[in-house]
């Protein structure tokens, strides 16, 4: 709660009845509070979910405190590696063009670990990825963390306005990052209603078997979205379709 005080109050989140863990909202963002363990992290992915309509392909942004072995308290990184010390699977998120906070990797323990290295130590951010991954794409899944520890001190996890000051250091870093984020998001999906109104036209002149309707569809979609050209007339619906979509693959280089 200490650590999540700061961003009820910079977003003004109302907390929403829920019987399992605590929820804060408002019209754009919603804040769960997770508590300690990578089991607790994927959990609560999904209670959000279902808490919130159910609608796939949203932002998800873990944010927590984490040690390291030298960076300076209260430093914070954007993970860009994070590897589950117990099952040795990895996960590379996807990291936005000119993104201003410093990334790093992140090693998930399943206790606390003060065998401090290079990278970040955490106990919550593999579930939290492996979680999100059954509800959203990788572009939009994020862990941000801010040091709390680190060989030669650590900050007092027990004094509650000594972290929640250590997170409103930082908050203004993490709104900006949330904002970029919530633009490409925007983009992203205008880009692909878009899309999917130029294939459902174009298919109307076809008439296919529910496989080739569906291979068809993925060859067209690929070519819109490395495309910026909108035109697509090297096409032709006289011709049968395994013929239209070679087309489609010399036109992308494949």
């Amino acid at each position: 709660m200490s650590e999540a005080k700061a961003f009820i109050d910079y977003y003004s989140l109302k907390k929403k009845k829920t019987s399992n863990f605590s929820l804060y909202y408002n019209d754009l963002i919603s804040l769960t509070i997770c508590g300690i363990g990578k089991i607790n992290a994927a959990m609560s992915i999904v209670q959000t979910f279902y808490e919130f309509k159910q609608q796939k392909n949203n932002i998800w942004i873990n944010f927590g405190v984490a040690g390291h072995k030298k960076e300076k308290i209260g430093s914070i990184f954007l993970v860009d590696k994070v590897i589950d010390n117990e099952t040795k699977k990895k996960r590379y998120p996807f990291i936005l063009d000119n993104c201003k906070i410093n990334q790093n990797s992140c090693i998930t323990y399943n206790k606390p670990n003060f065998n401090y290295t290079n990278n970040l130590s955490d106990m919550e951010a593999s579930g939290f990825f492996f979680g999100c991954e059954k509800y959203s794409s990788k572009e939009f899944i994020h862990s941000i963390k801010i040091i709390s520890d680190n060989e030669k001190k650590k900050i007092n996890f027990f004094n509650k306005d000594e972290v929640k000051n250590m997170v409103l250091n930082k908050i203004e870093d993490i709104d900006t990052f949330i904002k970029k984020l919530y633009s490409t998001w925007t983009n992203y999906f205008e880009k692909k209603k878009k899309i999917e109104n130029i294939i459902r036209n174009i298919l109307i002149d076809y008439r296919l078997t529910f496989s080739e309707e569906k291979e068809f569809r993925r060859w067209l979609s690929m070519y819109f979205y490395h495309t910026s050209n909108v035109k697509i007339n090297f096409l032709d619906n006289k011709k049968d379709i395994h013929t239209n979509i070679q087309n489609i693959k010399k036109k992308l280089g494949i």
